[in-house]
């Protein structure tokens, strides 16, 4: 009986262990399911908190995007990037942003965004300015313009249209600057300076640098068809008459004494050098050859050309070349004074008297070394200088319309010995006349101005 009851007293045992491992598991169970739910919660709460503060701020960002005013460029650029851009809307907007960059000193970047424009569109800056896309829009400008436009007062019709009967043109022009009070004025609003700001006296400066100590009259007659203003300043009497004292001295007299209104028309009609170019004659002759060695029968015909070149200076400094070079070639190096030595150019003087003109030129040979004649003095060199002095007298010929156009030769002469004086025959065939060929070269640079009268007396 005592074992039965051990035996159920450790079964009793047992199944209460059971229940007391069993209700702990429990317990376990129970509280990490606690915990599982209080983190859900949590996680629900944050996620509902941030989607709160999400709609909080998109809600204040709209009202922001709807209390500020959409600026014209603002819609601009929504409406280029709504539809396609084309190829070039693509070129003005890189030149756009190029121009940004320029005006905020970023240079590099201007230019590749230039570049860029303009390979796709070449003329992309034309194109903007025809949209006057880069138009200043400043009200100083507009200000300026306006003050400048207000500031003209537009032609009358009359004044133009007023023609008295044999009135001069320059009469007539000076007398509708006078009335105007204007000698010109800009054709298109201008807000920088204008030539029309000068005075009088200045324009005249101005215009004495266009003739320029070299003569040219041709520049000063392009210079009269800018307008009514510059065409008057051109006529000036005292800038003719500084030319024909360059052009004849001092004591080329007057023209009413001469026959002349003016001392413009003087100018064009007495004879005179032309010096915006040169002269040039062409020479071609046969010269009989030599018999052949093994053909004796056959006799050979050269056929030989060479030019003369005459370039006259206002000064009375005249440069002449004689050679074979085609006149492509050797007019560029007639344009100085100043010649290279053993150039084959020779300098000299010439003088106008009439329609003949006198030249003369002095050619010195280089310095040789001759053994003396004693051979006790062997180590004694002597060196003698070979002088050549060529007379020339030409003509000044007319040629149809063309004024001064011909130079016929007169006379031709050389010196080598002293008063043993050579003269030439002049056959038509070895002395053709000289022809004038203008050279742009030489009057494309100004280096001093046309002086005063009184600067010649």
């Amino acid at each position: 009986m005592a074992s039965g009851h051990g035996e159920t007293s450790s079964e009793c045992e047992g199944e209460e262990q059971e229940d007391s491992s069993s209700s702990h598991s429990n317990n376990v169970l129970e509280a990490c399911n606690t915990l599982d739910n209080l983190s859900l919660q949590d996680n629900v709460q944050n996620t509902n908190h941030g989607e709160d503060e999400l709609s909080v701020f998109r809600q204040q960002w709209q009202r922001e995007l709807e209390s500020t005013p959409t600026t014209q460029k603002g819609s601009k650029l929504e409406e280029s990037f709504a539809e396609p851009l084309t190829d070039e809307d693509k070129a003005k907007q890189l030149f756009l942003r190029g121009v940004e960059f320029e005006r905020g000193g970023k240079l590099y970047e201007a230019i590749q965004h230039y570049k860029r424009a303009i390979q796709i569109v070449p003329d992309v800056e034309t194109r903007l300015y025809e949209g006057s896309e880069l138009r200043g829009d400043t009200p100083e400008d507009s200000e300026v313009e306006e003050v400048v436009c207000a500031d003209k007062a537009p032609p009358s019709e009359d004044e133009d249209e007023e023609v008295v009967e044999g009135e001069e043109l320059l009469a007539r022009l000076q007398r509708i600057l006078a009335r105007r009070g204007l000698l010109c004025e800009p054709k298109l609003p201008t807000v920088s300076a204008h030539i029309s700001w000068l005075p009088y006296e200045v324009l005249l400066v101005v215009l004495r640098w266009v003739v320029s100590s070299e003569l040219d009259a041709g520049a000063l007659e392009a210079a009269a068809g800018v307008c009514r203003g510059w065409y008057v300043a051109a006529r000036e009497p005292d800038l003719w008459r500084s030319i024909c004292v360059r052009t004849w001295g001092i004591e080329c007299g007057t023209p009413r004494a001469n026959g002349w209104s003016s001392w413009r028309d003087m100018y064009i009609a007495r004879p005179r050098l032309r010096l915006n170019g040169c002269y040039i004659s062409k020479t071609t002759y046969l010269r009989h050859g030599e018999n052949s060695f093994q053909d004796q029968f056959y006799r050979p015909w050269y056929l030989i050309y060479y030019y003369r070149y005459l370039r006259f200076f206002p000064e009375g400094v005249v440069l002449m070349w004689t050679t074979a070079e085609e006149p492509v070639t050797c007019v560029g190096l007639l344009k100085n004074r100043h010649v290279k030595s053993g150039s084959g150019i020779m300098m000299g003087h010439y003088r106008l008297i009439g329609q003949k003109v006198v030249i003369v030129i002095k050619k010195t040979s280089e310095k040789k070394q001759v053994m003396a004649s004693n051979t006790r003095f062997r180590a004694r060199r002597k060196e003698l200088e070979h002088e050549q002095t060529f007379h020339l007298e030409l003509e000044l010929c007319d040629v149809r319309s063309r004024r001064n156009f011909q130079l016929q030769w007169r006379h031709h002469s050389v010196r080598a010995r002293l008063d043993q004086w050579t003269q030439f025959e002049l056959a038509p065939g070895r002395y053709p006349p000289f022809a004038f060929s203008r050279v742009r070269t030489y009057t494309a640079e100004s280096h001093a101005p046309l002086l005063p009268t009184h600067a010649y007396t």
